[in-house]
């Protein structure tokens, strides 16, 4: 992938070409120049879209933070039963250009389902940890291969391990 000092030596390089061009009267000569000038300007462009590529993919998707009022850290206390400060959307991309027009209200509920969500996980995990346990307890020490490669897949599966 190409880099911005390369993109700025390739632009330089073009500059004898565009000089030349400007003056030159041969006819022949300018249709020769002209399509130096085009494969280099193609080059240059396919230089900038892999530049401009590899900015959106280090980009990530990011997230979109949004700290809660006040009054709205209490309704979600009071919904939840936790304490949240700040919102944490994934996907800026999605997020940033609603957040202007998005009501006090919709922060709000996105802000309870947030909890929610964060407690469905905590809860599935507590009960895929006590699923193990038993499985463990079950085959004890020394299981079959198989029985040992099925709990380690479902470890897998389940915990995100």
């Amino acid at each position: 992938m190409a880099n911005l000092e390369d993109i700025e030596r390739k632009q330089k390089s073009m500059q004898p070409l565009l000089e030349q061009i400007a003056s030159e009267t041969n006819a022949d000569r300018v249709q020769e120049l002209g399509k130096q000038i085009a494969q280099a300007a193609q080059e240059l462009g396919q230089m900038a879209a892999g530049l401009e590529k590899g900015y959106a993919q280090s980009k990530g998707s990011g997230e979109t933070r949004v700290l809660l009022t006040q009054e709205q850290r209490e309704r979600v206390a009071e919904a939840t039963g936790v304490a949240l400060d700040t919102l944490v959307l994934q996907g800026a991309e999605r997020w940033d250009p609603q957040m202007p027009r998005m009501s006090p209200a919709t922060i709000e509920r996105l802000a309870m389902a947030s909890v929610a969500d964060r407690k469905l996980k905590e809860e599935k995990r507590k009960a895929v940890k006590a699923i193990l346990e038993e499985l463990d307890a079950a085959v004890g020490d020394s299981p079959a291969p198989e029985t040992r490669a099925a709990i380690d897949q479902f470890k897998r599966d389940h915990l995100d391990a």
